[in-house]
């Protein structure tokens, strides 16, 4: 693996929505795809079926393999011990989103969130007519904190549902043992249910300290939550899409199985054997991936305070997707609208994310040094134009 060996140029042979977007003099940095190769395992998967010609209706997929797989794997990295039983498989996590809040939350209930936040998350309460309630996440001397003042006073009679992301997109943030222990606190005061989206969990930075699954909190805080996870963030699959739910308790299958199992969608062939390949035979790419990603925050964090004078980012604790503050440049418009004119470089704008991610952008620093370095030095040039 020689990740360095990337250049605009082979990437751009990417037929992914990352490098289409834009036009070719643009070098794309919004979404959440990597610049890299997956496994090998899991490309000589891909190929034997290409080559076998033979695309047809699979026999369905057994999940207890994966639900063992899943149930072991976040054992031993993490401390957890979810119960097999508990598993099911979705079609990526978007969906499964869509379904929890319909599935959890009545449409006279408040679905309380953490802002800013992923975005389909805000799309999916809109467009189930869940009203949300925001939460904002603080920056501090010790990076981006839960306020739990704030949260508290968000709290109401019709409060039911707290939507985590954990680790959090769009801030990077990798929530604490403790900080998770008092969310926890607050869940069992006003009665909440939570779905905690722990997709990037195997992308949490060892300085911060490994993943803490929130259902891991407590037996009871597992009976409260169903956990969402997928192989296809970490490594880099998205297109291949499968999805993990663990529901703590019965009851929350319960809730989940009332919606046919036609519109749960389920595994795909593909992206479940993908899921298995990926969590038994490629460790060793993603520890390398990681460190890969380590060099590149620091030379991300570093580039942005000494080069970029009025943008603001904390280094990231997880996840490949920078959060930057550019509300002291003040432009007139948006930062990620000036950026893409003025530096040909794609940024998410930061509104996308919630009420308090006005006048940042996320940028995604999952590329090589040489293409990370090219789009942040023409964001430097653009500032001093």
């Amino acid at each position: 693996m020689n990740f360095d060996s990337i250049t605009v140029e082979t990437a751009r042979r990417s037929r992914g929505l990352k490098w289409t977007r834009y036009g070719r003099d643009v070098i794309p940095s919004w979404i959440a795809d990597m610049d890299f190769p997956v496994a090998r395992p899991i490309s000589e998967l891909l190929r034997s079926l290409a080559d076998s010609g033979d695309l047809s209706y699979a026999p369905a997929m057994p999940q207890e393999p994966l639900a063992e797989l899943f149930a072991s794997r976040m054992r031993s990295r993490y401390g957890w011990t979810p119960d097999p039983a508990g598993f099911d498989s979705m079609t990526d996590i978007v969906q499964a989103i869509y379904i929890a809040v319909a599935a959890l939350c009545d449409e006279d209930q408040q679905v309380i969130i953490h802002t800013p936040t992923y975005h389909p998350i805000l799309t999916a309460c809109r467009k189930m007519n869940r009203e949300m309630v925001f939460s904002p996440l603080r920056r501090s001397d010790r990076g981006w904190q839960i306020d739990f003042d704030h949260l508290l006073d968000c709290m109401g009679p019709r409060s039911r549902m707290l939507l985590l992301v954990n680790p959090h997109n769009p801030s990077g943030k990798a929530f604490r043992r403790d900080e998770l222990e008092s969310l926890a606190e607050i869940v069992l005061r006003h009665d909440l249910v939570v779905v905690s989206d722990e997709i990037h969990c195997d992308l949490t930075y060892s300085d911060a300290g490994p993943h803490v699954p929130f259902a891991s909190i407590s037996e009871e805080m597992a009976k409260r939550t169903v956990t969402f996870n997928s192989a296809t963030k970490s490594h880099n699959m998205g297109g291949v899409r499968c999805a993990i739910a663990h529901y703590g308790s019965e009851d929350l299958r319960r809730r989940f199985d009332r919606f046919p199992e036609g519109m749960r969608g389920g595994s795909n062939a593909i992206g479940h054997r993908a899921t298995r390949i990926a969590w038994e035979q490629c460790d060793d790419w993603l520890d390398y991936t990681v460190r890969y990603l380590e060099g590149n925050r620091g030379y991300f964090a570093k580039f942005v305070e000494c080069e970029l004078p009025g943008l603001r980012h904390l280094r990231n604790e997880s996840t490949f997707l920078a959060w930057v503050d550019c509300r002291e440049l003040g432009l007139e418009e948006d930062p990620a609208g000036f950026f893409l004119r003025q530096a040909k470089v794609g940024a998410y704008s930061g509104a996308q994310f919630g009420p308090d991610g006005a006048g940042f952008i996320r940028m995604n620093f999952a590329t090589s040094r040489s293409i990370l370095s090219e789009k942040l030095e023409r964001m430097a040039t653009a500032l001093r134009r």
